[in-house]
């Protein structure tokens, strides 16, 4: 199943610590495939969870396989890093846009592909750990038109993770502080890479100090 039908089906209600550990488990390995792709010269450019699979769970599976795997699909507008320069990003053909717009990146929505590196996936996927954690996107975009889009998008802060999460305990500001991270406007203040944020999240989810 998809990441979104995976979510939809978790327990209604305050997320539990337990709850999150898992979620953020889920997405590291989220992090782990996307870090393989990058490995290989590859960038995705549209990581969603409409693109990202669950498998569902083994009858009789133990205690150690909670954390279910995960696989990465539709690399249909995934470029090969250091060439193809002059592929197009940001296309409108009769109205419609190449690559989900609440997933991209300020540098994407720009259009300018020089511009598109591994921080342009890091950007995606800091939207799907939000989504994760709070049960919704870090900007309101469903009703605006294109171009308010792309302003809020390059412009405006994303909502407080602190604010939106709605858990039996309190957030964690270590899970906010990631997420927030991920969505920087600018790509030098992101995490570099992928599997640089997957090893954030191990860190804080084996308690260690995040960097």
């Amino acid at each position: 199943e998809t990441l979104s039908d995976w979510l939809r089906s978790r327990p209604k209600g305050p997320v539990t610590p337990a709850e999150l550990k898992l979620r953020l488990g889920v997405f590291r390995r989220i992090c782990d495939a996307v870090a393989y792709a990058h490995q290989k010269g590859v960038i995705h450019r549209d990581l969603k969870p409409g693109n990202i699979l669950i498998p569902k769970p083994v009858e009789g599976a133990s205690i150690q396989d909670a954390v279910p795997d995960v696989k990465v699909l539709d690399f249909g507008l995934a470029r090969i890093t250091d060439s193809d320069v002059q592929a197009t990003t940001f296309v409108t053909e009769m109205g419609k846009v190449r690559g989900t717009l609440p997933y991209m990146s300020p540098e994407q929505v720009r259009g300018n592909p020089d511009e598109i590196d591994l921080r342009t996936d890091v950007y995606a996927l800091g939207v799907m750990l939000y989504e994760m954690v709070a049960g919704r996107l870090p900007y309101d975009i469903s009703k605006a038109q294109l171009h308010d889009s792309v302003r809020i998008i390059c412009e405006v802060p994303p909502r407080s993770l602190t604010t939106t999460f709605s858990g039996t305990r309190r957030l964690d500001a270590d899970v906010a502080t990631i997420a927030s991270k991920c969505l920087e406007k600018e790509p030098s203040r992101r995490y570099q890479s992928a599997a640089a944020l997957g090893e954030e999240i191990q860190r804080y989810l084996t308690h260690q100090p995040i960097l």
